[in-house]
Parts: C-alpha cells; structure tokens; sequence
C-alpha cells in the first residue's frame, strides 16, 4: 500500500517545523522502481495463465481458431512453457518469463 502513495505522505517534520519537507524525490524514484517489479511479476503470471487458458480452450470441440497474431505468441510461448498437466513448481518458469519480458523478447502489437 505504501508503494501506491505519495512519497510526501510518509515525510517527517524537522528542525520544529522549519523544514518540514524534505526531498522525496528518490525516495518516489525507489518506490516506483518497485511497482514496476511488481508489475513486471503480475504481467509474467499473466501472460502464462492466459497461454494456459488458450491451450485448454483449444482442447474443445467447439474451440474456435485463434486470430493469427494471437496463434503466434501462444506458439511462442509454448516453446518455453509447457501447459500445467499435473502439479509442479512454477518459479522457474516464472523467472524464465521475467527475464523475457525484461529483454523484449516477444513482439506485442500486431
């Protein structure tokens, strides 16, 4: 929660209210470094239980076919991770996807 607030709500008064605010400027530059990271972590799971959802829903009968762009990432995707069939750890892949998305390693607009 704190990461999602102004930096200046946290500051301090010193010297009997003279100097009431100091800089927050890096303190706001790290917390927004942070969100980032766990945007990044958010985005990563995402995007492979989105794969995962694509590659059940094309087990179906009536599973229609993907719009190319999207057939091409979920390709991509499962080159690196394999769908979820039984229970396993996940953090590998998870940190795999991170450095991916931190490389730019996919195209994301078609």
């Amino acid at each position: 929660l704190k990461n999602t607030m102004p930096a200046s709500v946290f500051s301090r008064s010193t010297e009997c209210h003279n100097q009431d605010k100091v800089s927050m400027g890096t303190i706001a530059a790290r917390d927004a470094i942070r969100v980032l990271e766990l945007t990044e972590q958010v985005a990563a799971a995402t995007l492979l239980a989105a794969n995962q959802g694509v590659w059940l829903r094309s087990r179906a009968e009536d599973a229609r076919p993907l719009p190319p762009a999207l057939a091409a990432m979920h390709t991509e995707l499962s080159k690196d991770f394999p769908p979820v069939v039984e229970d396993r750890a996940l953090e590998a892949e998870l940190r795999l996807c991170l450095a991916r998305i931190a490389q730019q390693h996919w195209r994301l607009h078609a």
